[in-house]
């Protein structure tokens, strides 16, 4: 169908189009006339997610805090939430809203009273974020302005409300299980105690604090303190001095066959004699401590031989007394971890903190949200004139008729006259055209 077609079907029906037009009219006329006017009252809520927990110093994600973002914007017109705002106005002890209720149930409500007026409050309620903020903006409609101040306001105080009590329930229910989980590890903990002291006990073994036993201890200090034994322990005791004392020995015997008792070579060679053998009495002292000491480093040497057989004769028990003390080490870093966690939570459940904070109270609107009454009037016009367009081409398509060459036009046949339409009606032409083969013929 070609356009020049589809403007012939609409010249034909203008009529209709203007019917259905001016019918669009006066019905955006006649709900301009009996639509309520609706105002729009708007509460702001900062969210504080972006710091960090006073609590835990946690803060959320980029991308947790979006999806969490998005999540309260979907809860700000939860039940929930929207029930606190009818338990607010007791809307459910109003003669005027039990009547209303009645009346949606012969129609056909099944709901509640309290969860009738809760949808009718979640679908007054719009929540949205404002962009590159972190401020989160509540609109609540009514047809009286101070309503919808009251509401927004309302639906605002109960969105922080519910936040702060589903926090504290959540945060109470995980101190609860960390608590009985902290119980569990005391009982395993005591349990992994009294078998390290059994097992201690049994095979007489202690461990310090740094898990090294009392033997292995005794080992290192022997190893130590033992002093490094001299390389002629086993020679025997020899003045270094004994040679010189005996050369001068021999030069006073063959002096004093030739000499007086009192020639001064004489006294000269007794008084070197007294020095050399005072020399050899001290290296001759020197010599049995240096034995004596060699046989202490030999005790001392059997006493840390004897200590290691003792300690590598244990070692097996002492790894399994590890073990025992390792998992007692665990087990307690646990139980410190656990009841941290249960004293965190505790203090999450006690907290006045939500995580929201109201930013001001909402402003009474001063001008509805509602269309004017040329908006609507022109939006029934328009209205209108498409449904008649189509309804126009509708009726032309289920009833065809001949309104120009094209319509007549079919394969292969072609259109060999026509006559044309004067104003004083239809009249054969002077001139007939034709088409045979291709060309035209008077």
């Amino acid at each position: 169908m070609s356009p020049i077609q589809i403007l012939r079907m609409l010249r034909a029906r203008s009529w209709l189009i203007v019917l259905l037009a001016l019918i669009g009219g006066v019905a955006g006329a006649i709900a301009a006339k009996w639509m309520p006017s609706r105002y729009e009252a708007r509460s702001r809520i900062v969210v504080d997610m972006l710091k960090a927990d006073p609590v835990t110093g946690e803060t959320l994600p980029p991308r947790t805090l979006e999806t969490f973002l998005a999540a309260q914007v979907e809860l700000v017109r939860d039940p929930r939430v929207t029930r606190r705002v009818v338990d607010h106005f007791g809307w459910t002890q109003s003669p005027s809203l039990r009547a209303a209720h009645q009346r949606a149930v012969s129609a056909g409500a099944q709901a509640g009273l309290r969860d009738w007026l809760a949808e009718d409050v979640s679908q007054r309620t719009r929540a949205t974020m404002i962009r590159n903020s972190p401020l989160l903006e509540i609109a609540y409609s009514s047809t009286v302005p101070e309503t919808a101040r009251r509401g927004a306001d309302a639906v605002r105080d109960a969105f922080i409300a519910e936040a702060l009590d589903s926090k504290r329930g959540d945060a109470a229910h995980k101190a609860q299980w960390f608590a009985r989980q902290a119980e569990t590890l005391k009982g395993r903990l005591a349990t992994a105690e009294q078998r390290k002291a059994s097992f201690e006990r049994a095979n007489t073994i202690v461990l310090q604090d740094d898990n090294v036993d009392a033997e292995s201890s005794k080992l290192r200090a022997l190893a130590s303190s033992a002093p490094a034994a001299p390389a002629a322990m086993a020679a025997p005791a020899i003045a270094p001095s004994s040679t010189q004392l005996a050369q001068v020995d021999a030069q006073l015997a063959a002096a004093r066959q030739s000499m007086g008792r009192n020639h001064p070579d004489i006294i000269a060679l007794e008084r070197q004699r007294a020095a050399l053998s005072a020399a050899v009495s001290r290296e001759l002292a020197s010599a049995r401590a240096a034995s004596h000491a060699s046989a202490a480093v030999g005790s001392a040497g059997g006493n840390l031989s004897a200590q290691t057989r003792k300690v590598l004769a244990q070692r097996g028990l002492v790894d399994e007394a590890r073990r025992l003390a390792g998992d007692v080490t665990v087990l307690r870093e646990q139980v410190a971890k656990t009841m941290q966690r249960a004293a965190e939570f505790e203090l999450q459940a006690r907290s006045t903190e939500a995580g929201f904070s109201r930013l001001g109270a909402a402003a009474v609107p001063r001008a509805p949200v509602t269309p004017g009454r040329w908006l609507l009037i022109l939006g029934g016009l328009a209205a209108g004139g498409v449904l008649g367009v189509l309804t126009a081409i509708v009726l032309e398509l289920i009833r065809r008729r001949v309104r120009g060459p094209e319509d007549l036009s079919m394969a292969g046949v072609p259109v060999i006259g026509m006559l044309p339409r004067s104003s004083s009606g239809w009249r054969l032409p002077d001139l007939l055209r034709s088409r045979s083969g291709g060309r035209a013929i008077a």
